[in-house]
């Protein structure tokens, strides 16, 4: 009877260890281009979006994002472009996140774009635009005897659009601003004379 105790605990430990060590570092692929994929993995409890760049035997690893809470991606992409002959990555995902309690109600989606120069390991630009849809109950007096329903969107951050050339132009109601990549610096920058402001048709008193 002992010889069958041992001989079951020596089949079902490795078996064991492996499935702990399967939990400890769970990864799922987002998505894959040339030598790098996008992927969210766990290790000792925690969330992270991370970049994966592959050459030869070895591999670097790029956090993107943190996680700390749920996070469900939706037409989630990485993509290579070229601009001004020096080759980059863009990831691009949406979100969508909800408040509902009492009084508020708003429903937010939020919609990210970086771009990565993967050889130097740098991120070049990123950019979170939210767009939010809000109801809520407003009191109009001290005591909240009287309240009225308000509904409003409400627009933050920039618009991003990634152009054929590797342009980048990040516009809201107020501003646009073309960004080209320069080489020499390795950088995005504003291009001159491609950047317009609008003032307020509002006269002050």
């Amino acid at each position: 009877m002992k010889k069958l105790v041992l001989i079951l605990i020596l089949v079902f430990a490795p078996f064991t260890f492996a499935q702990k060590k399967k939990t400890t570092n769970l990864k799922s692929v987002l998505g894959k281009v040339d030598n790098v994929s996008a992927e969210v993995i766990t290790y000792k409890k925690q969330k992270k979006l991370v970049l994966f760049i592959t050459n030869g035997t070895s591999k670097d690893t790029l956090e993107v994002k943190n996680i700390v809470t749920t996070f469900e991606p939706l037409n989630f992409s990485l993509s290579s472009f070229t601009a001004n002959g020096v080759k980059l990555h863009i990831i691009h995902w949406e979100e969508k996140s909800n408040i509902d309690s009492k009084l508020k109600k708003e429903n937010q989606n939020i919609t990210e774009n970086q771009i990565w120069n993967i050889d130097k390991k740098e991120l070049l630009i990123g950019n979170t635009q939210k767009k939010s849809h809000i109801i809520e109950t407003v009191y109009l007096d001290k005591n909240k005897t009287a309240s009225e329903t308000q509904e409003k969107n409400r627009n933050e951050g920039f618009e991003f659009t990634l152009l054929q050339n590797g342009d980048v132009i990040l516009k809201n109601k107020t501003q646009q601003d073309t960004y080209v990549y320069n080489t020499s610096s390795s950088k995005y920058e504003i291009k001159k004379g491609a950047s317009t402001r609008t003032t307020s048709s509002k006269k002050r008193r």
